[in-house]
């Protein structure tokens, strides 16, 4: 049975391994000379082990009977400095937070059991001095108990952050609701505003990586320019509707040029239209630098961003959210003709699409 356990992956049952069951396993994690240093000093238990700061302060005692140990377990230096070799320390530091995340968790879940089998709960001062909404929450619970307003994704949150809280930083897991509260907080502020966010809520918002990862893999990745009509035609489908009304709308943009990996075209340079008012796709697809730099030289910026968002209409009381149709940069210019021809080509190809069958 031990053979099959690691350091990221150990079972509630080790928490009361003691003498040989216990050498055993700190050999297989850490190894025999590790072994030796907790005989020497009769460190016999799990629970004796987690009890004790330093189990490398021994070592620093000064005794002829330490020699032989100290240098299975580290080095002398010249200048008679004495330093443990640090693939010991790193494997006994891992085994440790390994053996303290799993018995906090065990604590955790007997006084939760303890608590929660009678209808009161004792919450220490300890917890209400660094919690004080708790107080809060138990002063007005009748008030909030009666709310009509639904605290379901509040109870995420605090249940996501908290879960967190009790883990190592590298093992902190986040709830797919609060990932897509996240990827919107990223879309909608912008990284700055993300950043700081996750720098004051601390254990809420996984890292600007992961969530990058996670818009990356979204099917609703916007290519700019493509009007993605099949997803509208899914979207009115969903929602049982067959009418609805579009809108554009312009908005000014700081220029920016940037590169999107998926689809792979330069972004924030303003697109020329075709013959329908429509912007021409893979205008900026390049894999010569020399073309990228003759595009920076001689084509404008994007100064505004063009967005056409289509509602549906119900008869239901229900509200149906809008869809994005698409969205590309301009410089602004084009004429009363492109505009017309635009939304003649965006009606034509609506129809045609919503009763395709």
């Amino acid at each position: 049975m031990l053979a099959s356990l690691s350091t990221t992956n150990l079972i509630e049952e080790v928490l009361s391994f003691r003498n040989d069951a216990f050498y055993n396993l700190v050999e297989e994690q850490c190894g025999s000379v590790v072994l030796e240093v907790m005989k020497a000093q009769d460190i016999s238990s799990v629970e004796c082990l987690l009890e004790i700061n330093n189990i490398f302060a021994f070592l620093e005692l000064d005794s002829d009977d330490l020699i032989q140990l100290k240098r299975k377990a580290g080095i002398y230096l010249n200048d008679g400095s004495y330093m443990l070799k640090k693939g010991i320390m790193y494997k006994v530091e891992n085994f440790l937070r390994s053996l303290r995340t799993l018995n906090q968790q065990y604590s955790i879940a007997n006084l939760h059991h303890n608590c929660f089998a009678s209808s009161d709960v004792i919450i220490s001062n300890d917890v209400l001095q660094r919690f004080p909404f708790i107080r809060t929450i138990i002063t007005y619970e009748k008030i909030i108990m009666s709310s009509k307003i639904d605290l379901t994704f509040l109870n995420i949150i605090l249940k996501n952050i908290f879960n967190n809280l009790i883990s190592d930083e590298r093992g902190y897991r986040y709830d797919n609701i609060v990932r897509q509260f996240a990827a919107s907080i990223y879309i909608l502020g912008g990284r700055t505003t993300y950043d700081f966010l996750r720098l004051n809520i601390p254990a809420l918002l996984p890292s600007v990586q992961i969530i990058q990862s996670y818009i990356a893999a979204s099917e609703n990745h916007l290519i700019e320019g493509l009007f993605n009509y099949n997803r509208i035609r899914d979207h009115f489908n969903l929602n049982q509707s067959t009418l609805g009304f579009c809108v554009e709308d312009c908005t000014a943009v700081v220029p920016k040029i940037t590169y999107d990996t998926l689809s792979n075209p330069f972004i924030g340079f303003a697109r020329p239209l075709d013959a329908n008012g429509i912007p021409v796709a893979d205008s900026f697809s390049t894999e010569s630098f020399a073309r990228f730099e003759c595009c920076t030289s001689t084509l404008s910026s994007t100064k505004s961003l063009n967005a056409f968002v289509i509602q549906p209409l119900s008869s239901s009381s229900n509200h149906i959210s809008p869809y994005l149709l698409a969205a590309f940069g301009t410089d602004g210019k084009f004429t009363t003709a492109d505009v017309l021809s635009r939304w003649h080509h965006i009606y034509q190809e609506s129809k045609k699409k919503m009763f395709a069958s």
